[in-house]
Protein backbone atom coordinates (compact mmCIF):
# COMPACT_ATOMS: atom_id res chain seq x y z
CA UNK A 1 0.00 0.00 0.00
CA UNK A 2 3.23 1.86 0.66
CA UNK A 3 4.70 1.82 -2.58
CA UNK A 4 0.84 2.45 -4.55
CA UNK A 5 1.16 5.95 -1.78
CA UNK A 6 4.65 6.97 -3.01
CA UNK A 7 3.81 7.41 -7.10
CA UNK A 8 0.79 9.38 -6.48
CA UNK A 9 2.96 12.01 -4.27
CA UNK A 10 5.67 12.22 -6.89
CA UNK A 11 2.67 12.98 -9.27
CA UNK A 12 1.00 15.35 -6.71
CA UNK A 13 4.63 17.10 -6.08
CA UNK A 14 5.03 17.51 -9.64
CA UNK A 15 1.93 18.97 -10.66
CA UNK A 16 1.93 21.03 -7.30
CA UNK A 17 5.27 21.88 -9.09
CA UNK A 18 3.81 22.94 -12.28
CA UNK A 19 1.75 24.97 -10.79
CA UNK A 20 3.31 27.74 -9.44
CA UNK A 21 5.22 30.01 -11.77
CA UNK A 22 8.30 31.70 -12.10
CA UNK A 23 9.17 35.49 -11.53
CA UNK A 24 9.87 35.70 -14.98
CA UNK A 25 6.50 34.50 -15.53
CA UNK A 26 4.69 36.66 -13.42
CA UNK A 27 6.63 39.21 -14.48
CA UNK A 28 5.54 38.67 -18.08
CA UNK A 29 1.65 37.84 -17.06
CA UNK A 30 1.96 41.34 -15.13
CA UNK A 31 2.90 42.87 -17.89
CA UNK A 32 0.37 41.42 -20.67
CA UNK A 33 -2.34 42.35 -18.18
CA UNK A 34 -0.73 45.99 -17.61
CA UNK A 35 -1.03 46.08 -21.40
CA UNK A 36 -4.00 44.31 -21.93
CA UNK A 37 -5.86 46.64 -19.48
CA UNK A 38 -4.38 49.60 -21.51
CA UNK A 39 -5.49 48.75 -24.26
CA UNK A 40 -9.06 48.12 -22.72
CA UNK A 41 -8.86 51.42 -20.89
CA UNK A 42 -7.78 53.30 -24.70
CA UNK A 43 -11.03 51.79 -26.06
CA UNK A 44 -13.24 52.15 -23.31
CA UNK A 45 -12.26 56.32 -23.48
CA UNK A 46 -12.88 56.11 -27.44
CA UNK A 47 -16.24 54.43 -27.12
CA UNK A 48 -16.87 57.26 -24.84
CA UNK A 49 -15.69 60.00 -26.80
CA UNK A 50 -17.51 58.60 -29.81
CA UNK A 51 -20.87 58.52 -27.14
CA UNK A 52 -19.97 62.12 -26.34
CA UNK A 53 -19.52 63.25 -29.76
CA UNK A 54 -22.92 61.57 -31.12
CA UNK A 55 -24.65 63.47 -28.07
CA UNK A 56 -23.05 66.89 -28.83
CA UNK A 57 -24.16 65.99 -32.76
CA UNK A 58 -27.44 65.78 -31.17
CA UNK A 59 -27.63 68.60 -29.03
CA UNK A 60 -26.06 70.89 -32.18
CA UNK A 61 -29.09 69.15 -34.63
CA UNK A 62 -31.33 69.73 -31.54
CA UNK A 63 -30.37 73.40 -31.51
CA UNK A 64 -30.44 73.77 -35.48
CA UNK A 65 -34.38 72.62 -35.26
CA UNK A 66 -34.78 74.52 -32.17
CA UNK A 67 -33.23 77.92 -34.20
CA UNK A 68 -35.07 77.27 -37.35
CA UNK A 69 -38.91 76.12 -35.39
CA UNK A 70 -38.03 79.27 -33.53
CA UNK A 71 -37.42 81.41 -36.32
CA UNK A 72 -40.04 80.11 -38.26
CA UNK A 73 -42.89 81.03 -35.09
CA UNK A 74 -41.22 84.61 -35.06
CA UNK A 75 -41.83 85.04 -39.04
CA UNK A 76 -46.04 83.64 -38.29
CA UNK A 77 -45.84 85.51 -35.02
CA UNK A 78 -44.63 88.82 -36.94
CA UNK A 79 -47.25 88.07 -40.17
CA UNK A 80 -49.95 87.82 -37.19
CA UNK A 81 -49.14 90.83 -35.18
CA UNK A 82 -48.94 92.57 -38.77
CA UNK A 83 -52.24 91.31 -40.03
CA UNK A 84 -54.14 92.47 -36.80
CA UNK A 85 -52.13 95.59 -37.05
CA UNK A 86 -53.84 96.48 -40.48
CA UNK A 87 -57.38 94.89 -39.14
CA UNK A 88 -57.32 97.54 -36.29
CA UNK A 89 -56.29 100.40 -38.66
CA UNK A 90 -59.09 99.73 -40.34
CA UNK A 91 -61.56 98.98 -37.35
CA UNK A 92 -60.13 102.69 -35.87
CA UNK A 93 -60.64 104.21 -39.38
CA UNK A 94 -64.33 103.14 -39.97
CA UNK A 95 -64.71 104.72 -36.42
CA UNK A 96 -63.43 107.78 -37.24
CA UNK A 97 -65.12 108.11 -40.42
CA UNK A 98 -68.73 107.16 -38.51
CA UNK A 99 -68.17 109.48 -36.30
CA UNK A 100 -67.02 112.28 -38.57
CA UNK A 101 -70.14 111.51 -40.94
CA UNK A 102 -72.29 111.70 -36.92
CA UNK A 103 -70.79 114.78 -36.14
CA UNK A 104 -71.74 116.29 -39.87
CA UNK A 105 -75.01 115.14 -39.69
CA UNK A 106 -75.33 117.04 -36.46
CA UNK A 107 -73.87 120.35 -37.60
CA UNK A 108 -76.16 119.80 -40.88
CA UNK A 109 -79.32 119.53 -38.41
CA UNK A 110 -78.14 122.75 -36.60
CA UNK A 111 -77.77 124.44 -39.84
CA UNK A 112 -81.34 123.78 -40.62
CA UNK A 113 -82.50 126.59 -37.95
CA UNK A 114 -80.82 129.19 -40.24
CA UNK A 115 -81.29 130.65 -43.49
CA UNK A 116 -79.78 132.80 -46.07
CA UNK A 117 -75.81 133.23 -45.80
CA UNK A 118 -75.79 132.27 -42.50
CA UNK A 119 -77.45 129.18 -43.19
CA UNK A 120 -75.22 128.60 -46.48
CA UNK A 121 -71.75 129.52 -44.15
CA UNK A 122 -72.89 126.80 -41.88
CA UNK A 123 -73.29 123.88 -44.27
CA UNK A 124 -69.87 124.73 -46.00
CA UNK A 125 -68.33 124.96 -42.64
CA UNK A 126 -69.87 120.90 -41.42
CA UNK A 127 -68.41 120.42 -45.12
CA UNK A 128 -64.83 121.75 -44.26
CA UNK A 129 -65.10 120.12 -40.46
CA UNK A 130 -65.82 116.79 -42.78
CA UNK A 131 -63.64 116.51 -44.79
CA UNK A 132 -60.85 117.46 -42.05
CA UNK A 133 -62.21 114.41 -40.19
CA UNK A 134 -62.39 112.23 -43.23
CA UNK A 135 -58.48 113.77 -44.00
CA UNK A 136 -57.06 112.76 -40.31
CA UNK A 137 -59.12 109.50 -40.23
CA UNK A 138 -57.46 108.42 -43.78
CA UNK A 139 -53.88 109.79 -42.39
CA UNK A 140 -54.07 107.92 -39.39
CA UNK A 141 -55.03 104.90 -41.25
CA UNK A 142 -52.52 105.14 -43.92
CA UNK A 143 -49.93 105.36 -41.04
CA UNK A 144 -50.58 102.47 -39.21
CA UNK A 145 -51.03 100.36 -42.23
CA UNK A 146 -47.37 101.86 -43.19
CA UNK A 147 -46.39 100.63 -39.67
CA UNK A 148 -48.18 96.91 -40.27
CA UNK A 149 -46.04 96.42 -43.28
CA UNK A 150 -42.79 97.04 -41.77
CA UNK A 151 -43.60 95.31 -39.24
CA UNK A 152 -42.75 91.74 -40.65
Amino acid sequence: MKSQLIPIAAIAVLMFAGCQETPSETAKDVAEAREDAAQDVNEARQDANETVDDANDQIADAQQDYAETDAAASRKLSKAESEAMIKAANAAFDIAKTKADGLYNIAKEKCGALSGVTKDACISNADATLAANQAEATAIRDAALVNADNHE
